[in-house]
């Protein structure tokens, strides 16, 4: 566990230096991976903040999905297509996801409504 707590450590001081941001869902034994993605728009671009999640292979994951983009479209789509995850949240709304992850890798979360602008990755550990 302490090895654990050491990378978890180097992992955000790396993503620090790069102006990204981290989040560590709330975890117990007996519940899912809880995360938060906001959909947000800054100086133009639209982004999900968090845009990265790391998860480990096996865990059950549960995503708390906020569109608070307020230009034009007034909806926005939520995919994970290695996970057959897809939503549509309209302005304002809250939604929820959950799915289990079955496979390790870097996966692509996207807007399936507009995949030139929103783009995330999940990261599934071993």
């Amino acid at each position: 566990m302490k090895n654990v707590w050491r990378i978890l450590g180097r992992t955000v001081s790396v993503i620090m230096l790069l102006g990204g941001v981290v989040v560590v869902p709330n975890v117990s034994a007996d519940s899912p991976h809880d995360f938060t993605v906001v959909n947000i728009e800054f100086e133009g671009t639209k982004m999900f903040s968090p845009s990265t999640l790391i998860v480990h292979k096996g865990d059950a994951v549960k995503i708390k999905l906020i569109n608070n983009i307020k230009s034009e479209p007034p909806n926005h789509g939520f995919a994970i297509p290695d996970f057959k995850v897809e939503e549509v949240v309209n302005r304002g709304e809250t939604k929820t996801v959950e799915f289990t992850v079955d496979k390790a890798g870097v996966f692509d979360i996207k807007c399936q409504l507009h995949p030139a602008h929103v783009h995330g990755q999940l990261v599934v550990l071993p």
